[in-house]
Order: structure tokens, then sequence, then C-alpha cells
């Protein structure tokens, strides 16, 4: 029987910020980001109304407790938080629909640090993408905390183009750990410039590095705005 090898993990995750989802986002984000964790939130608030579907098989809808079942997976799902990454910082697509029109920024992660932070009962996942719900047989509800994982675990294929990894874990605040898994910040073109200097502010004297984002044309470039950015000069 063949082996399915694992996917190859990116060094650096990236997660894209919006800060029109409330009036303290930006409080939010510069706590999230010193105090190192994650905020993981139920299913029922992604953005795609799929979300967390699936098909029972034949056999299992046609067992006697599947009322009971369809409850638990329910509940196992609703325990379920995720946190959203995904593998590049330049997707236009993304800096439109989850960086409010590029008025939001993107933070960066040490893929290694973020594991090595993250508590043992957390999976990091990367997104399957399907033309169909995925399928759930009765040897899989004898634990439906993994059938809610594999459940939450897929996509329709029309979003592939996201790229995207998820941690799963418990719904509301995740710790990271001790280590500052945070690597850099990249602002939007349109963030405003208020709310970049109070994040600069914040992070001054870490080694979380800076960019401001420029549209050149069809094109991203990004200019270093911090010191942690610039480039060091080398000693003669």
């Amino acid at each position: 029987m063949a082996e399915v090898q694992r996917p190859i993990v990116p060094r650096r995750l990236f997660r894209y910020r919006s800060l029109k989802r409330c009036a303290d986002a930006v409080q939010q984000e510069i706590d999230s980001i010193l105090n190192k964790y994650l905020y993981c939130a139920e299913f029922t608030r992604m953005n795609d109304p799929m979300e967390g579907f699936y098909q029972p098989s034949k056999l299992l809808s046609g067992k006697s407790d599947y009322r009971d079942i369809v409850r638990q997976i329910t509940d196992s799902k609703s325990d379920v938080g995720i946190a959203c990454f995904t593998e590049t910082h330049e997707d236009v697509l993304m800096w439109t629909h989850y960086a409010g029109n590029y008025t939001g920024m993107c933070l960066s992660y040490s893929t290694k640090e973020l594991l090595e932070g993250l508590p043992h009962h957390v999976n990091l996942v990367r997104l399957a993408y399907v033309d169909e719900p995925p399928l759930v047989f009765p040897s899989e509800v004898r634990n439906t905390d993994n059938a809610a994982i594999r459940i939450l675990s897929q996509k329709k294929y029309n979003w592939a183009y996201e790229r995207e990894w998820r941690v799963l874990g418990p719904v509301g605040q995740v710790s990271i750990g001790r280590v500052q898994a945070v690597k850099a910040i990249y602002f939007g073109s349109r963030f405003d410039l208020h709310d970049r200097h109070q994040i600069l502010a914040k992070i001054q004297g870490s080694s979380i590095k800076a960019y401001m984002m420029d549209v050149d044309g069809y094109e991203h470039t990004w200019e270093p705005i911090n010191a942690a950015a610039r480039p060091k000069n080398k000693s003669r």
C-alpha cells in the first residue's frame, strides 16, 4: 500500500488582517502580536457559506442513531476554532478580500516557531480543495472531534487560489508560547497613517520588521519603514 506524504510546510505563513471589522481592531491586533496569541473563530464566522458541509455515506445515514450522530458532529465543529493563513503576502485578491481593500495588513509568521509554540492539542492543516463535500463514514464518527477536523480541512475547489493553511484549535485566544512568531508586518497601500504609527510604536525595539506597500503599475513594491527591516551597514 502506498503512503501519503505530508505536505511541505512553508518557511513562512501569512495572515491577512482587515481593520474594518470593529472599532478597536487595531488594538486587538497589537494585543495579539505583543501577547503572542492567535484568535480562532467559529466556522460559522467564515466568509464561505459552504464551510463545514459534509456528506454522510449511505451506511451512516441509514444508522438508527443518525440524528444523534449529526448533532454530535455539529457540536464538535462548533468547538473547533479557525485561524486562517496562506503561503504568500503578494496576492491581489487576498489584499482585497481579507485586508479591507488594501487598508489592512498582512502578518508574516515563522512556521517553525508557530508550530513549536502552539499547544499539542492544536492542529495545523493544509486545506484540500475538492469538487464535493467530504464524505463521512460510520467508522469516522467514533471520534466526532476528528471528523470535525477533517470536515473543516476541506473547501470547494473554487477557493484553491487562497493556498490556505489553518490552525484548528479551541475557539478564542490560543497562545503561541514565549517566542515571537511574528517576523514581519506588511502594511497595505491604503493603511491609515495614524494606525501605522501606533503599531510601529508598539513594536519598536523588537525584531519584527515593518514594510509599507507601494502600488507600482501592476506590481507591489515594499519599503522598509522601521529599523528592524532596514539593511544593516556592513563594517569595513
